[in-house]
């Protein structure tokens, strides 16, 4: 093996370990992103329906709408 053919294997290598490492680091930057989300309390559920219009009927009025 030659020093240019040992060089080039080398830098090739060097790079296929940087570009495993950069994978590596996005995942423990991906984890690490979840791992802070789910360390949070559940927020409490209140449900907010603003965008529905209620009826406001009582049980006497739905029978009178029944009865026409």
């Amino acid at each position: 093996m030659t020093n240019l053919a040992a060089t080039e294997r080398i830098k090739r290598d060097l790079d296929d370990a940087l570009d495993n490492m950069r994978g590596d680091l996005d995942r423990v930057e991906l984890l690490a992103a979840a791992l802070s989300a789910f360390s949070r309390p559940v927020p409490d559920y209140e449900p907010r329906f603003h965008h529905l219009h209620r009826a406001e009927l009582s049980v006497k009025e739905l029978g009178k709408a029944a009865s026409r």
